[in-house]
């Protein structure tokens, strides 16, 4: 592959974060007056072990073979995993790049590393030198974790340098996030011992003790000071806006940058290593600006927007899956998706899949032969079945990069659902938003879905095939299998199809006519918070968590299904038309959910929101019109959830 633009590749896990999308804007701006181009890899997992997927993970790495970069970028900390960052830095050694190693010390590597001690030590001197601070009480991240302990090493040394003694009292652990912060300031009250600030170790806790010591009556920054440390834009919407530091990734750029433009010139071939240091951004929190509110509007109308686009994404892509639910061939997914992408391929996006599979439904372990399933931009769909080698990457790669198309930075994601991996997603942006990263995350989520449930269907169909002409326990098999087929394996609930299923069987009932059927929509909150900060067993936990209760509040005769990883359906007749209502469903869900095993020791709370509709169950009811119905109510309930928890941090 020639091009005339200079490549960068940057490798990490889940780049929809901010700390990466901040980190790969700073990059191209720098980039761009040379002229370089950004091809980001995002992985799945961020397990420092090898787990089930590990193998998949290795596939999207294979692609950096096949592209000719110019330098490599790895966020270990995102990545974790030692073997595939070992496996990305050989690659890069192999083709004679540098290799850039951001927050990790990987040997042969130039290793940029935050310098956290000075930034926080800085801050604690701002508080201290410039506001005359004595008492200052600090709120640190976890335990003998290396980060932490650096800040508190940093904060003890200020201190010492002022004269203040260090009091162990007025340091605690609130493990950079929200719940133990809150916790932990209430500690600080609590204890009787007056202080004038508080130093946070990340900008969650210091929003977090901005909103304690607000409920306690205490204003920030008159009464009591809070400063945070990382420069989140959640920082900056606070009100008042948290006084933080922010790392200098205009400064670790340019040095990116021209490392790569002078590799291999006569004294660029033992750079060294490169501390990423930190700025003190003063502001509101700290007094060192006055208290205003900053951008309000604009805030709340992106928002908005991105809510509002959530929402139906999730839709559409919910409808994709459904209409796919009885095929057994991955073209019939291949034709289905512009039908139900058109809206939301606002920027380039590129798809395909081993042609293995495209033809014979087969899944092979490593990338060979692909072809082109979706090829988009700017609304317009491009030509599908161009079938390639895996060594070209993607057709027509100079003509994405090109100036006239806008496309400076394309993020590379998998179809992988755990061992199995599909094919992949290319999506080019002129700059790196959150919401349209989380979109190409879901499109790719829901889309291997799809293939998941054709290539089931291809194999119950080939199944059925060889069982046919075999007398023996054949009846018996089968009803082992449709069990199997119809329920969710995780929560014992029925799936989408197994749902469709018994609501079917109900409608062909006498007995049913006559009666009102009630649907409940029930979507868990913020389980992807609990996936990312606590690990997907306790996601795991939520999800039968709320499945149990569920079930518990529909009863017995009730329909219940989780139709995806946190969306719930539960189908109840009644007698009348007034048998049931929203409040009431949700108050003895709440009940049950509380109600739950260890429920009250996790250091998160486990939710729902749901909504409700009902109609007199005939024959001809539209069971997909009721729970669109239920959506709708269930999306606001989710949004008046999300305003409360809001309100309260």
């Amino acid at each position: 592959m020639n091009n005339k633009k200079k490549i960068i590749g940057v490798c990490g896990a889940r780049l929809f974060n901010q700390i990466p999308i901040q980190f790969i804007n700073t990059l191209k701006e720098e980039g761009l007056p040379g002229d370089y181009f950004i091809i980001a890899f995002s992985s799945n997992s961020d397990d420092e072990e090898e787990t089930d997927g590990y193998k998949g993970e290795n596939q999207l790495y294979e692609l950096i073979k096949y592209i000719s970069f110019s330098a490599l970028v790895i966020l270990a900390e995102t990545l974790k995993n030692k073997k595939i960052i070992n496996k990305i830095a050989q690659t890069g050694h192999d083709k004679g790049i540098p290799v850039f190693v951001v927050d990790g010390n990987v040997e042969g590597c130039i290793n940029l590393n935050f310098n956290y001690y000075d930034g926080f030590e800085n801050m604690v001197r701002h508080i201290i030198e410039h506001h005359g601070c004595r008492k200052i009480n600090m709120l640190a991240g976890f335990k003998e974790n290396n980060f932490s302990e650096a800040r508190i090493e940093a904060y003890k040394k200020v201190l010492s340098e002022n004269g203040i003694p260090f009091e162990q009292e007025r340091l605690a652990y609130g493990d950079f996030w929200e719940k133990p912060a809150r916790k932990a300031v209430e500690g600080f009250l609590k204890s009787g011992l007056p202080f004038e600030a508080i130093a946070c170790a990340n900008d969650a806790m210091a929003v977090a003790a901005c909103s304690v010591l607000n409920e306690h009556g205490y204003n920030i920054p008159e009464d009591i000071i809070v400063t945070g440390f990382d420069g989140t834009i959640s920082s900056r919407y606070h009100f008042p806006v948290i006084t933080t530091c922010e790392p200098d990734f205009e400064g670790a750029a340019r040095f990116i940058i021209d490392q790569t433009d002078g590799w291999g010139k006569p004294g660029m071939d033992n750079p060294g290593n490169y501390n990423i240091n930190f700025r003190t951004r003063r502001s509101q929190s700290c007094g060192c600006e006055d208290k205003t509110m900053h951008e309000i509007n604009t805030v709340i109308a992106s928002l908005t927007h991105d809510v509002g686009d959530c929402t139906w994404h999730n839709i559409a892509m919910g409808q994709m899956l459904t209409a796919l639910i009885d095929k057994k061939d991955i073209m019939d997914v291949v034709k289905c998706i512009p039908e139900h992408t058109n809206l939301w391929s606002q920027n380039f996006r590129f798809a395909c899949f081993k042609t293995d599979l495209l033809e014979q439904c087969k899944v092979t372990e490593t990338y060979s032969r692909m072809t082109t399933i979706l090829n988009v931009h700017n609304n317009n769909f491009g030509n599908i079945g161009e079938k390639f080698s895996i060594e070209e990457f993607m057709p027509h790669l100079d003509d994405v990069m090109s100036a006239d198309n806008n496309v400076d930075i394309l993020i590379v994601r998998q179809f992988n659902s755990g061992r199995s991996v599909y094919g992949y997603i290319a999506e080019g942006y002129p700059v790196l938003k959150a919401r349209a990263l989380q979109r190409c995350n879901e499109f790719s989520m829901f889309l291997t879905h799809a293939v998941d449930n054709v290539i089931y269907n291809f194999k119950m169909t080939q199944m059925n095939k060889d069982l046919k002409g075999l007398n023996k326990n054949l009846e018996e098999a089968y009803n082992k299998i449709a069990g199997l087929y119809l329920k969710d394996y995780m929560t014992g609930l029925y799936n989408r199809r197994g749902f469709y299923e018994k609501i079917g069987l109900m409608a062909e009932q006498y007995a049913c006519k006559g009666k009102y059927i009630y649907i409940f929509s029930i979507d868990i909150d913020r389980l992807k918070y609990i996936n990312d900060n606590f690990g997907h067993a306790e996601g795991d936990f939520a999800i039968t968590t709320i499945a149990s209760a569920i079930y518990n509040t529909g009863g017995e005769d009730s329909v219940c299904a989780r139709f995806g990883g946190d969306e719930f359906i539960c189908a109840v007749l009644a007698d009348t038309p007034d048998a049931y209502s929203a409040e009431g469903f949700y108050k003895e869900l709440k009940t049950n959910i509380n109600s739950t095993d260890g429920i009250n020791d996790k250091e998160y709370p486990v939710g729902a929101s749901a909504g409700m509709c009902c109609s007199s169950f005939t024959n001809d009811i539209d069971i997909e019109d009721m729970i669109r119905a239920a959506d709708k109510r269930m999306y606001k309930d989710k949004s008046e959830h999300r305003r409360e928890y809001l309100n309260n941090i």
